[in-house]
């Protein structure tokens, strides 16, 4: 009997490890902004990052800014990864907007940058 159970516990631990590898992708938002000031919108994120990772050090913010991309050209693009799925990503989002340190950095953007647009991303297994 000891070993039935064993075996079963066995199977149940290794049908989740793999359930969990399976929804290993991670969550990608993509924001492009318009700025006056790309240098100082840059030192902001560079401060919000920080105040960021110390909620949550899950999340990966990057800013990247087009210069061979016709007319695209100089275009700054914010994208913020997380390890995990559209619900998890809106889960831990809701919580770090929640931080008052966190909100009060992201209200302060709005005089920096206009958004362009938003969109979120699901990676794909390859």
């Amino acid at each position: 009997m000891r070993k039935l159970i064993a075996v079963i516990l066995l199977g149940l631990t290794m049908s989740l490890s793999i359930t969990a590898m399976a929804d290993g992708h991670s969550t990608l938002r993509v924001v492009r902004v318009q700025t006056d000031d790309v240098g100082a919108y840059v030192a902001q994120l560079s401060e919000g990052n920080k105040l960021i990772a110390a909620v949550n050090n899950k999340f990966t913010v990057r800013a990247w800014q087009a210069t061979f991309a016709g007319e695209a050209a100089g275009a700054v693009i914010v994208t913020v990864e997380y390890p995990g799925s559209f619900g998890e990503f809106a889960m831990a989002w809701d919580e770090l907007v929640a931080d008052p340190a966190v909100g009060k950095w992201l209200g302060g953007l709005s005089g920096l940058r206009t958004i362009v647009s938003d969109s979120l991303y699901n990676e794909f297994s390859l």
